[in-house]
């Protein structure tokens, strides 16, 4: 390994996502970021009633925005540009890459799709 990250500090979260939002952003140098300030900054909390969609017998429903919305809106409202990479189905792209920013030191966040957790139904 070229370069270790030491000053990434991983931040115990209630969610995901605020969690990964707030360790990124501290970790360049936003220290006043928390968990619920980057929920409320994302504006991570809404309502959606899908009746045409059908979850366990009923429809769906939601009180939170998409996956990558909070990241996404609460770096918009700071200002912090943020560089995405999509590799869809290639798996050692995304492979490739992620040890690439490992041996440079850099930490990064991995959205990846749900479809494989054992507690969403089939």
């Amino acid at each position: 390994m070229d370069k270790e990250i030491t000053t990434f500090q991983h931040i115990q979260a209630a969610h995901c996502e605020n969690g990964a939002t707030t360790s990124l952003l501290r970790y360049h140098g936003l220290d006043f970021m928390t968990e619920p300030l980057a929920f409320g900054m994302g504006s991570g909390i809404f309502y959606i009633h899908i009746p045409i969609l059908s979850i366990n017998n009923g429809p769906a429903i939601s009180y939170r925005s998409m996956p990558g919305w909070i990241f996404s809106r609460t770096c918009k409202s700071l200002g912090v540009k943020v560089v995405r990479k999509k590799f869809g189905t290639n798996e050692k792209a995304a492979h490739d890459f992620l040890d690439k920013k490992i041996l440079e030191g850099v930490p990064v966040g991995c959205q990846v799709g749900v479809f494989n957790l054992p507690y969403f139904p089939p």
